[in-house]
């Protein structure tokens, strides 16, 4: 008796938890207007190397760049004259080191020394110049940018993307090199070594050929891929020099760091609205760690009416990896974790970092973001995404930009959307075990 109505019970819990589901996925239309709108677009500056026809039609077929086609190894100093001179890899490790630590700053004359610099945006790069340079107008146009310290790190060395960020003159900028990166390294660890299992191969193919890590693919029985693990190596590597280098150097100890990529776009008011959250954590959100000024949408058809609205949430990593700002006391909890971040059998930082917040911190952190986001990610075509327009989507946002120009920079933020416990995380979960349960 007690074991039929247990069953009827989780029956009735699952189906009340699926209709939830179903109407959470209905919720929202599956267009959205202002994405189909064309706006006019104003002249680009002088700090975009090409003509404003030549960048458009170069987005339109944007894709990953082929790393076939970044092995020119002029760009780097460290070349010997002596041609039958091998420099080894320490050599050459050591000599990007020497370069990240005596770059010049760019615009301390202009904006003041380093040390007065009170947010931190870095900016991981990889050689997506076009998109990058809508990033760069953006920031150019974003209130306050002249108070930061733009920090761009770079996987490559391309001089189409080094001239853009030299002509650079709105703020404070640095360059940092990743040191271990695919153009240095291309056919030897951590690049593609020749004698490496081809990615779909399958175990028992990869012990049949003997190539050299066949023992060893990862959980979906897939071998390493050197140019989507290298996004996770420079993450980690930046985080670290940024946090253990810059801040150390210039006693940047108060400083936030924001973090961007190259497909980003920044909405002007986007460190106006940083400042006023960083201002009123407490009022707002005493023990959120991660401001998020990014997020993934649906559509944007509430975007003008939340324009003023936060979310206090427990992080995750997809809903609020875009746009993350942090201080250096959240970065050592992360860093105390290292070895589960470098250990977790996955190339996305954003889901090994998912790991960490999970299983080894302490306290999970919790993240207040923008309900109507400050970065917008514009890079349709990417790491995983090739055949794609890119230009849809720059127009888009443009477009959504202009349509609420006059709401942005809002006098005063309100937190309206607060959840004290990640229960969609555990959702799935929590009805498969209660499936077993009637299966027993």
């Amino acid at each position: 008796m007690l074991h039929r109505r247990g069953h009827r019970i989780l029956n009735i819990i699952i189906s009340i938890c699926l209709f939830g589901l179903f109407v959470v996925i209905m919720k929202g239309p599956s267009t959205d207007s202002v994405l189909s709108k064309t706006p006019s677009f104003p002249a680009l500056p002088d700090i975009i190397i090409q003509t404003t026809k030549e960048l458009e039609a170069d987005l339109a077929n944007d894709s990953v760049a082929d790393y076939e086609t970044e092995q020119d190894m002029s760009v780097w100093p460290f070349q010997r004259s002596n041609g039958n001179v091998t420099i080894s890899g320490d050599e050459i490790v050591r000599s990007v080191d020497f370069l990240n630590e005596n770059f010049d700053f760019l615009n301390l004359g202009k904006f003041g020394p380093v040390e007065d610099v009170k947010i931190v945006v870095v900016v991981q790069v990889h050689n997506r110049p076009n998109y990058l340079a809508y990033l760069i107008e953006s920031l150019r146009h974003t209130k306050g940018i002249d108070e930061a310290l733009l920090v761009f790190s770079h996987d490559i060395n391309v001089t189409p993307v080094n001239e853009m960020i030299r002509n650079i003159t709105f703020a404070r900028v640095l360059q940092i090199y990743y040191p271990y990166n695919m153009q240095i390294f291309p056919h030897v660890f951590p690049g593609q070594d020749p004698k490496d299992c081809p990615e779909k191969m399958g175990k028992k193919a990869a012990l049949a050929s003997h190539c050299q890590n066949s023992l060893y693919p990862d959980k979906y029985g897939n071998y390493r891929v050197a140019k989507l693990t290298q996004v996770k190596h420079h993450w980690w590597w930046k985080m670290n020099y940024v946090f253990d280098g810059v801040f150390d150097r210039y006693g940047l100890s108060d400083a936030w760091v924001l973090l961007l990529e190259e497909d980003h776009y920044v909405v002007p008011d986007a460190l106006h609205v940083l400042h006023d959250i960083i201002q009123n954590q407490k009022k707002y959100c005493e023990k959120c760690e991660i401001i998020s000024l990014g997020s993934y949408l649906k559509n944007f058809n509430a975007y003008g009416p939340n324009i003023a609205k936060l979310g206090a949430h427990p992080w995750y990593s997809s809903k609020h990896n875009m746009g993350m700002a942090f201080r250096r006391e959240t970065w050592m909890k992360v860093k105390a974790c290292a070895e589960l971040f470098c250990k977790y059998d996955d190339y996305n930082w954003d889901w090994s970092l998912m790991q960490v917040v999970v299983r080894c911190l302490p306290q999970r952190f919790r993240v207040i973001f923008t309900k109507s986001p400050r970065v917008i990610h514009i890079g349709d075509c990417g790491l995983h995404t090739h055949r794609c327009n890119a230009h849809d989507t720059y127009t888009s946002t443009r477009a959504l930009l202009e349509e609420h120009a006059k709401s942005f920079f809002p006098a005063q933020l309100k937190v309206t959307d607060v959840i004290l416990f990640l229960f969609a995380f555990y959702f799935i979960f929590i009805i498969n075990r209660a499936l077993l349960f009637i299966l027993i």
